[in-house]
């Protein structure tokens, strides 16, 4: 055996090769038919996401108002297949579904809004703050703190306790209207 076989797969693989299961109808199976896992049942879904590192699978299925989350562990998954290509169909549903309750209720265009009003409330007080993320999603402060959508107190993460105080201390003293600063 040599040494780029004995390399767990988070390794060898490029993120982009998992990357383009996200947000596609994908059916995951478990013997030799089209989709193979080690159980004989196939599993079919929408990829929220999947970890590079055990290369677990979260797929989503929807019927009606009803929603199935099915994890779907990477060491069974022999193959997978992407059954629809349009992401796009299903990515704004998906990303809904696990976002927090006030996020949810809120449009693309109120979000991206909300974004800009903390950004610059941050840059007013001055932080260095950069949009971050993979889809420009997310705000970084000073490379210690990450604030998420929908951009309140409780959508800040960092590791540093005294820097996460401080800054939803500032997102929560923020005034409602922007001419008031």
């Amino acid at each position: 055996m040599n040494e780029a076989e004995d390399l767990h797969p988070i390794f060898t693989k490029d993120p982009e090769e998992w990357m383009q299961f996200v947000y596609k109808k994908a059916s995951i199976d478990y013997n030799l038919v089209s989709l193979v896992t080690d159980d004989g049942v196939e599993h079919v879904g929408l990829v929220y996401t999947v970890d590079p590192v055990s290369e677990t699978f979260v797929l989503v299925n929807f019927d009606g108002e009803d929603v199935k989350v099915n994890i779907v562990v990477g060491h069974c998954v022999k193959a997978v297949s992407v059954l629809i290509e349009d992401s796009e169909m299903y990515k704004q549903r998906l990303d809904r579904l696990f976002r927090p309750i006030a996020a949810s209720k809120m449009t693309e265009e109120e979000i991206r809004n909300q974004q800009t009003v903390v950004r610059m409330w941050l840059l007013k007080n001055r932080l260095p703050v950069e949009v971050s993320g993979p889809q420009g999603e997310n705000l970084s402060v000073a490379e210690a703190l990450v604030i998420q959508p929908p951009y309140g107190p409780d959508n800040c993460v960092s590791n540093n306790e005294i820097i996460l105080g401080k800054i939803q201390g500032l997102i929560k003293n923020m005034p409602s209207d922007q001419h008031e600063w």
